[in-house]
């Protein structure tokens, strides 16, 4: 099956896109920030369909937008009504607002699906780079950001001591949190991409005993579900985009029974 370059370009850029997302959502899975996810997916879709409105390529148009709405939930704590309530209106508003973009379309019939479950087969070499370097830029993000987003995660006195630095490695955070949802749409799409993010951090932490170890399988486990994906998808005839995020699923009910049938025998 990987004799044809569309497919190296698909499980190379889904398995770097991955890789990048695994450490991203360990603080999402310790924070408990999935919704964050899905609602700057769901403003990616908003940029997406902006940028087929007016001519500009698509990507930039969700990368714009998808930052723009990060940066926005960086406020939510500030305000009267709780922060989960107000990030949750603007992704559905994004979302509501996506769809009637799309459907004004009348010259550009856009592929409505593939916007919401991804077209990873349909990736080109500018896609392939573009993907490339937002996965190591956030990668390497991520590194240099680790110590406070640690210490935010963790909370209590030593998040707080923090301060200022604190609030700018949440926006940070936020942004890097933003490329990786924006360019995961051409990937797994909007309604899926919140997976990769929390899939594989689930499936890392039955085996990990520290936040450094979580992470590296985190980013393992999310670049070997996208080959696995695809040759599933390729056997079964299948859509590429949900069932990479099937063969996310897959490992992660593979470690949790490791994880399972290793207390047993500990206990044993």
């Amino acid at each position: 099956m990987f004799h044809d370059d569309f497919l190296w370009r698909a499980a190379l850029g889904a398995g770097l896109l991955a890789a990048a997302c695994g450490p991203i959502g360990c603080f999402i899975l310790w924070r408990r920030l999935a919704y964050v996810g899905e609602s700057v997916a769901h403003m990616g879709l908003l940029g997406a369909a902006l940028g087929l409105l007016l001519g500009v390529n698509v990507l930039l148009g969700t990368a714009a937008l998808a930052i723009a709405a990060a940066l926005v939930m960086s406020r939510a704590g500030d305000r009267t009504i709780p922060a989960g309530t107000f990030v949750g209106i603007v992704g559905h508003m994004g979302l509501a607002l996506g769809f009637i973009v799309l459907a004004m379309l009348e010259t550009v019939r856009a592929d409505l699906l593939g916007y919401l479950f991804g077209d990873v087969l349909a990736l080109g070499p500018a896609d392939l780079w573009a993907i490339a370097g937002v996965s190591v830029g956030a990668l390497a993000g991520t590194a240099l950001l680790w110590r406070p987003l640690l210490m935010r995660a963790a909370g209590g006195p030593i998040a707080e001591a923090e301060g200022r630095s604190s609030k700018l490695a949440d926006t940070a955070f936020l942004i890097l949190t933003a490329l990786l949802v924006a360019f995961g749409l051409k990937v797994v799409g909007a309604l899926l991409i919140v997976a990769l993010l929390i899939i594989p951090p689930a499936a890392a932490r039955p085996l990990s005993r520290s936040p450094e170890i979580m992470a590296v399988l985190a980013a393992l486990f999310g670049a070997l579900a996208a080959p696995l994906g695809l040759a599933a998808a390729y056997m079964a005839d299948a859509p590429a985009g949900p069932s990479m995020v099937l063969a996310a699923g897959a490992v992660f009910a593979a470690t949790s029974l490791v994880a399972t049938v290793r207390g047993r025998l500990l206990r044993a």
